[in-house]
């Protein structure tokens, strides 16, 4: 038995959610601890956490266009969910980068500067969830 084409965002949307809370604290522990094995699950995690959140953004425009509809007015960033979590995900994406090419060329990229990067990243992305979790009636 299928679902209706719109409660799909509602089901994937929790995948992105966790997997790029539990890789920044995987990349907590390392930041501490310097042992590669967190690192490398930090980086695999952000990566799924990436796609789950391409697939929530496809899915969600979905049920922005059958249900809500408050992507015709995409502005300001602060008070659209849908532009917000866009933002949000290139951010991410942008930062897995960074990683790629840094773990590439053998250079120490854990300093301080990438977690305060990161931690800003996961709090504008909570931020942006918690925007989702309010045009649902959830909160």
């Amino acid at each position: 038995m299928f679902y209706e084409k719109e409660l799909y965002h509602y089901l994937i949307l929790h995948f992105p959610i966790a997997l790029f809370i539990t890789g920044y604290l995987f990349d907590l522990v390392f930041f501490y601890n310097k042992d590669n094995f967190y690192s490398k699950c930090g980086f695999m995690l952000m990566g799924c956490g990436i796609i789950t959140g391409i697939i929530s953004i496809i899915t969600g425009f979905i049920t922005d266009n059958t249900l809500v509809g408050h992507m015709e007015e995409p502005f300001p960033i602060w008070t659209t969910h849908g532009t917000h979590m866009i933002v949000s995900i290139f951010i991410f994406l942008c930062l897995f980068i960074l990683r790629y090419y840094n773990d590439k060329s053998k250079k120490l990229y854990f300093n301080k500067m990438f977690i305060v990067l990161h931690t800003l990243s996961i709090l504008f992305f909570m931020h942006g969830a918690q925007m989702g979790a309010k045009l649902a009636d959830r909160l």
